[in-house]
């Protein structure tokens, strides 16, 4: 059994198909399950599912959202929605949800850093990324919901600037230069994969494309937000101008040196 918020909202079976169409009773689910194994208050349920505009009835009508839910799991023992006074529990194994697995390699990748231990981070961190189907909670209704979905989309973020820096400080800055500029195109104006990009480039003998780089960046945020580079990724480039050597230079919210 699996439950995926990290993309499209599905529950995976291999006894039997999960199909879960209504678009709040999909808003429901989600809800329990951003706080799966702990109660969720009716009113941030209601808030959610009817995205701050209640119906007189939305109290009754989420009673009958959470029958629906139950009937849909009653084939899978090991899961229980729990009724509470004025709450309601997903309880499921923490590994069945996509969520909760992301986490807790995160966690134990932090903790391989900590010890020094930064191939066994990265490869953790890289099974942590490769969980991720697209953007959280995508095809789930509401602005409430669509906000929960950016706020985890950006522990997807850290999780890839830690998995960039690991690697850098492994020396594979050549390995991962296609990977890093493929997700710096995703994201066109985070600096920190800018700076990462820069770096790789750099480290890897590509001097003149890490200045490109760095052109390309300064020339989009001060076309479309109007703004410059913030203070590291300028310290960066001007770094790279004086031929500071890789190993001396560090991007935006790097790791400690193993060192």
């Amino acid at each position: 059994m699996q439950f995926l918020i990290l993309g499209a909202l599905e529950v995976r079976s291999p006894e039997a198909r999960v199909q879960i169409s209504a678009p709040k009773q999909r808003a429901v689910l989600a809800t329990l399950l951003l706080g799966a194994n702990n109660e969720v208050p009716v009113g941030r349920l209601i808030r959610y599912v009817w995205d701050g505009r209640p119906p007189a009835t939305a109290q009754t009508t989420l009673q009958s959202y959470i029958y629906r839910l139950r009937q849909l799991l009653r084939p899978f023992p090991q899961v229980q929605l729990r009724t509470n006074i004025d709450s309601y529990m997903l309880e499921v194994a923490e590994a069945e949800t996509d969520l909760w697995t992301f986490r807790g390699l995160v966690d134990q990748a932090r903790a391989d850093a900590a010890l020094g231990q930064w191939a066994e981070s990265v490869a953790r961190l890289r099974d942590a990324v490769a969980i991720w189907r697209g953007n959280s909670l995508t095809g789930v209704p509401g602005e409430a919901l669509r906000q929960e979905g950016r706020v985890l989309d950006g522990e997807r973020t850290s999780a890839y600037e830690e998995l960039f820096d690991a690697e850098i400080l492994l020396g594979n800055t050549r390995q991962i230069v296609p990977e890093l500029q493929r997700v710096a195109s995703e994201y066109p104006f985070h600096e920190a994969f800018h700076a990462q990009l820069m770096l790789a480039l750099y480290a890897s003998g590509r001097q003149a494309e890490a200045l490109q780089s760095f052109a390309a960046i300064r020339q989009r945020l001060r076309t479309r937000l109007g703004i410059e580079p913030g203070p590291a990724l300028q310290h960066l480039h001007q770094s790279i101008l004086r031929q500071i050597p890789a190993t001396q230079l560090t991007t935006p919210g790097s790791m400690p040196s193993a060192a």
